[in-house]
C-alpha cells in the first residue's frame, strides 16, 4: 500500500517521518527480535536522525545500514555513515541506548576489485540479508541511493552492494544497495522535499514511467510505502 502525506512546512514534514519511521520500528520489533533499517545521506536525513533521537524505543535491537556511500574513508566529511553515526548512533550510545556496534558502516577497500562490497555483505548476511524498513530520499532526477535513471546501476543485477566509478551524479566513484537488495525491505519511507525534486514527484507519479527511468518509484513494489513531500500543488 502506498501512502502519500504531504505538509509545506519541511521542517515539520521531517519531523513527521521521524515518527513515522520510528513507529514503524516499534511494529517491527514487536514480531522481530532484531531489525534493519538501511538510511542514506543527506540535510533532510540529518533532520530526521535529530528527530528520532528524542523517541523512545528499544534502540538496542535495531540495526543501521547504509543505503549508499561515496567511496571515501568512513571518517572523510562526505561519508553518508558519518551522518548517522554523529546525528544518531553517538547521541544513542552515550544515553547507553545502543551499542556503537549497531551502526555497520561499509568500509572501502581501495586493494580489493569490489571496494569492500563483499565484505559488507557478509555483515548484512550475519543479520539476514535483508532490509526491514528502508529511508529513502529521492534526487532531482529521481535517483534514490546510487540508481540513477536510465543507468547501469538501477538495472544491475546483483543481488547484494554494488559499486561504480561513472555516478551522474559527482563524485563518479559510489557504492549503493542494488535494485533487488532495497526491495527486500516491507517497509520504505521516500523523502521529497525542496522545490527542485517537483520534477521528480511529478514523475514518481506517473505510472506508466518504469522503475528504470525514475528508481524512486521503487518503493511501489513493497507491501507498505509512505511518501513524505513538500509539494503542495494549490
Amino acid at each position: 500500500m502506498l501512502t502519500i502525506l504531504q505538509e509545506k512546512d519541511t521542517d515539520l514534514l521531517l519531523q513527521r517521518a521521524a515518527r513515522h519511521l520510528c513507529q514503524k520500528l516499534r511494529d517491527a520489533l514487536a514480531v522481530h527480535a532484531a531489525v534493519n533499517i538501511a538510511v542514506p545521506g543527506g540535510r533532510s536525513v540529518v533532520k530526521i536522525f535529530d528527530a528520532m533521537r528524542t523517541e523512545a524505543l528499544d534502540w538496542h535491537r535495531v540495526h543501521f545500514f547504509i543505503i549508499d556511500e561515496r567511496l571515501v574513508p568512513i571518517d572523510h566529511p562526505d561519508s553518508n555513515f558519518g551522518l548517522l553515526r554523529d546525528h544518531l548512533v553517538t547521541p544513542l550510545a552515550r544515553e547507553g541506548k545502543i551499542s556503537p556496534e549497531n551502526a555497520h558502516p561499509f568500509i572501502l577497500d581501495t586493494t580489493a576489485t569490489d571496494r569492500g562490497t563483499l565484505a559488507y555483505e557478509e555483515v548484512l548476511a550475519g543479520q539476514g540479508f535483508r532490509y526491514d524498513i528502508i529511508l529513502l530520499s529521492s534526487g532531482e532526477d529521481g535517483h534514490v541511493g546510487a540508481l540513477f535513471p536510465g543507468h547501469h546501476s538501477v538495472t544491475d543485477p546483483h543481488h547484494g552492494f554494488i559499486v561504480m566509478d561513472d555516478s551522474p551524479k559527482p563524485p563518479p566513484e559510489r557504492m549503493s544497495s542494488s535494485l533487488s537488495l532495497m526491495l527486500t525491505a516491507r517497509t520504505g519511507v521516500l523523502l521529497f522535499t525542496g522545490e527542485a525534486k517537483r520534477e521528480a514527484f511529478k514523475k514518481f507519479g506517473d505510472a506508466t514511467i518504469p522503475v528504470s527511468a525514475c528508481p524512486a518509484r521503487l518503493v511501489t513494489g513493497m507491501k507498505d510505502a509512505t511518501v513524505f513531500t513538500d509539494q503542495i500543488h494549490e
